[in-house]
């Protein structure tokens, strides 16, 4: 293996974990906060990681012999996952669970 192709395999790598772990939190906010935002911040890095994955596979699978295909899912699939975190900014939800503050909760800080 070339270093070059060990590169490309450690970013792959780190970007396939990075991506993994914010879609895992947005899920979680999503659990938690039952936000719509956030499902799409879920989709979306969920779509980084599988273009993170799917690309090296399919490239080192076919020996890199269409690098235009090649180019052309990934960057497909990362515009679709740019699309839905740039959705998430955009949503607004009046009414959701995010940030709310206990009636109990706000009577002991108005008796301070």
């Amino acid at each position: 293996m070339d270093l070059i192709e060990g590169l490309y395999l450690v970013t792959t790598t780190v970007l396939a974990g990075v991506g993994a772990t914010l879609s895992a939190f947005a899920v979680t906010a999503y659990r938690s906060s039952g936000r719509t935002a956030m499902a799409y911040l879920a989709v979306g890095f969920g779509l980084v990681v599988v273009a993170a994955l799917a690309t090296p596979l399919a490239a080192f699978r076919t020996a890199f012999a269409n690098p235009r295909a090649l180019l052309l899912v990934n960057t497909g699939l990362l515009a679709g996952s740019m699309a839905l975190v740039a959705g998430s900014l955009a949503v607004y939800e009046p009414g959701t669970r995010e940030f709310v503050v206990s009636e109990p909760e706000i009577e002991e800080i108005r008796d301070r």
